[in-house]
């Protein structure tokens, strides 16, 4: 994957002097996955609200921004290598002329908060929680998950408590041994919200299941990338193109994503740019993809894709 150079032509949008200067806030994405006794894979995607304020519409994966809730305390990080995610996430590199505030963090400070966010945004989403018992090592008691309080997620999410109190008070640290980095897009300039999101993958957790969904899913469930992709052809979901990129992927990695194996390591950044033809592998499949979609859809488009 490479990132799209800057567009030096007029038409192609405001000029560098005359665009403000929108920074890409970090973000983080999850593909939850799982084998199938058909031996194919499926993974958990919902559809955003159309009420959403970015990507309205759109079929996506849980994920959300870095928040100050994500900078957690070094305890919670014993074990984990944050110097050696860094180099595996490409930081602080990023394509020209990105704007994103990562690259001012020391790489292992800005790896522990992109991690941070993927195990706290799939809580708050979908309940699962990625941890490991602080004492013992091994993965969570997902009849612990299930005994935790209801309302707990939205608490999480309304920083009425504090993500990092809450896995220390639990006696948990994060489980980043089991994300799978996947690919890191930045959303171009010219819109009045950017982000530079890490995709991750991971096997969901023995005994755990998504639940309840937050508000910005409007519906939500498994199904294989082949299948999606094929959805998406036939106009009936909406795909922007860095999930499209996830779907295909996925669909080619079969059972290496089970074995926590990425093909994408250390993660460049892609940044398309509004005018230019989209510089990433596939692209060609993915303009064919969404040209059938626009000519067959039955959903709304979100009107932040820009192809």
């Amino acid at each position: 994957m490479s990132p799209a150079a800057p567009s030096a032509d007029p038409a192609d949008g405001p000029a560098d002097g005359d665009r403000p200067d929108v920074p890409a806030v970090p973000a983080s994405s999850l593909m939850l996955v799982r084998p199938e006794q058909d031996g194919d894979t499926s993974v958990f995607a919902l559809r955003r609200a159309g009420s959403m304020a970015f990507s309205a519409h759109a079929t996506a994966f849980p994920g959300g921004r870095v928040d100050p809730a994500d900078d957690l305390p070094d305890a919670l990080w014993e074990g984990t290598d944050l110097v050696a995610w860094g180099r595996r996430l490409g930081l602080p590199h990023e394509p020209v002329d990105a704007l994103g505030t990562l690259a001012a963090l020391d790489p292992a400070e800005g790896a522990g908060r992109v991690l941070a966010a993927a195990v706290r945004e799939t809580f708050e989403e979908t309940g699962v929680l990625l941890a490991r018992d602080a004492a013992t090592g091994a993965p969570v008691d997902p009849d612990r998950v299930a005994a935790l309080p209801d309302d707990l997620r939205d608490a999480v999410e309304r920083h009425e408590v504090d993500f990092g109190d809450l896995l220390r008070d639990e006696g948990l640290r994060p489980d980043a041994g089991a994300l799978v980095p996947w690919s890191r897009w930045i959303t171009p300039h010219g819109g009045p919200r950017r982000y530079d999101t890490f995709f991750f993958a991971v096997h969901l957790p023995a005994g755990q299941s998504p639940e309840r969904m937050s508000s910005e899913a409007a519906e939500h469930g498994w199904a294989s990338p082949a299948e999606l992709l094929r959805r998406f052809r036939a106009g009936e979901v909406n795909l922007m193109a860095p999930t499209w990129w996830q779907l295909r992927t996925l669909a080619d990695a079969g059972e290496d994503v089970h074995a926590g194996r990425s093909r994408f390591e250390p993660l460049e950044g892609v940044m398309l740019v509004a005018g230019q033809g989209p510089a990433f592998s596939h692209a060609d499949e993915y303009l064919r993809d969404l040209a059938a979609f626009r000519a067959a859809a039955q959903v709304e488009e979100s009107k932040d894709n820009i192809l």
